[in-house]
């Protein structure tokens, strides 16, 4: 098999070879010479993850992760499931984490139907947040502990390295769902993300409605992120976070990287991501993707694969072939009808070929209909869409108007809660389990440490009441196998 590019699979109409470069098109009967591969949404997919020794035997942890998604992770034993697993290797320690990847086989199969009538196999179908490891096994990025962010159409997701190993996913709003939440559409969002963000000068006067929706939204997506860092901090050992890239198609989100400072990350490094000089807008990600897949394919990294559809072997090459073609060719040698059942399958083959006519004619009428119905139900829609837009506008106004004011200083008082918490917990080394917004003035933390680490938990509590918080105190701390787990409640 070629292992100087790979079959890229977008859709069913749309398949690239990737040379590590550049897309370039791919004939049809080249294309089994390739090893072919598709990412599959976010949407589709269920996490995992636990703690196992690093003398387990890779059979063991693969029963083992079966298990825990139906036992911890809640899937549904009634459904069917593609399970795999990825180890990563924990620093100084005696154990390895492993994160459990699984998506319910029919929703595979009807993701990739129309690609599998067409091609019949798939050799890799995998979680796209993984293709930053190519990143560095191809020496486009240095090793070091990086935090990207991208936004896609119907797949957006923040992922997280330590010194180029991956350790985290955590899934954010698409662009369609955040074009959803402020009543706009698709391509308008991606135009106000792109020239507006968070940039207040950017914005008209009439338009305040909008930037407070786009404050909102990217606000509470900092904060998402800002809290899984936190959560992997004590797991990993994650000391601090030296680069956020944003991966936007090269764009950029004017003021939303710097909504980071507000978590206590202002000395690191922003930029956007801007990779594969000669791939085109809108390809720059499928780039990211494939070069993951070509990193697997010259055997860099191990892929995690999630495909139902496994290339089979040539029939001729397997034993049953060998067998089935010489008692063919006795066969045929052999056969007095030959010219009778030549005629036979001639006139089966004309009754065939006049049933896919006669179909292909239907279809032709069929599919008219249906556009013409899709055209009059969208300008119905569009019209509908904007009634609703003027009406609520026209409702809402003083509402929205005082509903902004009230987050903007919610918001604002959050952030510096939430940084100061942060700071204190990255200075005496603790992680979070979970993190909680009580009331505007209270959080409550759930923090875990290691044993020889419990004194931390007084130094932290101590930390925050020299920064002028009325009540900072631990009502319950439990001892663990080999942790202290402490419920700490924050008051300004």
């Amino acid at each position: 098999m070629n292992k100087d590019a790979i079959l890229f699979i977008i859709d069913d109409t749309k398949q690239l070879l990737f040379n590590g470069k550049e897309f370039t098109s791919v004939s049809s009967k080249n294309k089994k010479d390739y090893y072919s591969a598709t990412p599959l949404p976010s949407a589709l997919t269920y996490t995992h993850g636990f703690k196992t020794s690093k003398n387990t035997p890779l059979e063991k942890i693969e029963i083992q992760a079966e298990m825990k998604m139906f036992d911890e992770a809640g899937l549904n034993p009634d459904i069917d499931f593609k399970i795999t697993s990825k180890i990563i290797p924990l620093e100084n320690d005696d154990d390895n984490y492993v994160e459990i990847f699984a998506s319910e086989t029919l929703k595979i199969d009807d993701k990739f139907a129309n690609t599998i009538k067409k091609d019949t196999f798939i050799d890799a179908i995998f979680p796209p947040s993984l293709s930053y490891r190519s990143l560095y096994s191809f020496k486009l990025l240095d090793k070091k502990n990086d935090l990207f962010i991208h936004f896609g159409d119907n797949d957006s997701y923040a992922v997280i390295f330590k010194n180029g190993q991956y350790i985290s996913t955590r899934s954010i709003p698409s662009i369609n769902e955040m074009a959803k939440n402020a009543n706009v559409e698709l391509n308008q969002m991606r135009d106000i993300l792109s020239k507006k963000g968070v940039d207040n000068t950017q914005y008209s006067d009439d338009e305040f409605l909008l930037m407070g929706n786009m404050e909102e939204q990217l606000s509470k997506i900092v904060e998402k992120i800002s809290y899984s860092v936190g959560h992997k901090r004590g797991v990993f050992k994650l000391d601090s976070i030296d680069r956020i890239y944003l991966d936007f198609e090269t764009s950029d989100i004017p003021g939303f990287l710097d909504l980071f400072n507000h978590y206590g990350y202002e000395d690191a490094i922003k930029k956007k991501l801007n990779l594969f000089n000669d791939v085109k807008i809108g390809m720059k990600h499928y780039a990211l993707n494939a070069l993951y897949v070509l990193g697997a394919v010259q055997e860099k990294y191990h892929i995690v694969n999630l495909t139902l559809y496994e290339r089979k072997p040539s029939f001729i090459k397997t034993n049953v072939g060998h067998i089935s073609l010489v008692t063919l060719l006795a066969l045929v040698v052999s056969s007095i009808y030959p010219i009778y059942i030549s005629l036979e399958l001639e006139k089966l083959n004309e009754n065939k070929t006049n049933l896919k006519t006669n179909i292909n004619k239907i279809k032709k009428v069929t599919n008219k209909l249906q556009i013409s119905i899709k055209k009059e139900k969208k300008e119905k829609d569009l019209l509908q869409n904007e009634k609703n837009k003027y009406i609520k506008e026209i409702t809402s106004y003083d509402h929205l108007l005082t509903a902004l004011q009230s987050f903007r200083h919610e918001t604002l008082f959050r952030q510096k809660m939430m940084k100061e918490v942060n700071m204190a917990m990255r200075k005496y080394k603790l992680s979070s389990k979970d993190l909680e917004f009580t009331n505007p003035g209270s959080i409550k933390v759930q923090i875990i440490t290691t044993n020889d680490k419990r004194d931390n938990i007084t130094k932290f509590i101590k930390e925050l009441l020299r920064k002028g918080y009325s009540h900072v105190d631990t009502k319950k701390v439990e001892k663990k196998e080999n942790y202290y787990e402490s419920f700490v409640e924050i008051k300004r």
